[in-house]
């Protein structure tokens, strides 16, 4: 009987973490495309203002990040670290105790 619960709680976080890696993946994915996608943005209108004789500033073609935390996401981030040690702790502890 415990094996048998302790191997369906196995596969529920491992099925957790798949979806939680795969969507964690394509958020990361999509924000270096989309930082890709700025500079050539700014790139583009360096060189236009290069060909029309503009001066050139520098700051003008820097993109920087935008900081849009509040006490929200800060408060979800704690609630997603510890989650994810308990997660940890969780699956090293299977790993260490159950022979499937």
């Amino acid at each position: 009987m415990t094996k048998k619960i302790s191997k369906v709680l196995m596969a529920s976080l491992l099925i957790v973490f798949v979806i939680m890696y795969y969507f964690g993946g394509n958020i990361y994915d999509y924000k270096i495309i989309e930082k890709k996608n700025l500079t050539e943005e700014q790139i583009k209108k360096f060189e236009i203002d290069v060909k029309e004789g503009k001066e050139i500033d520098i700051e003008e073609y820097v993109v920087k990040d935008r900081n849009y935390s509040n006490k929200v996401t800060r408060l979800n981030t704690k609630i997603s670290n510890i989650i994810e040690t308990g997660f940890k702790k969780i699956f090293e502890y299977f790993l260490k105790n159950v022979n499937i």
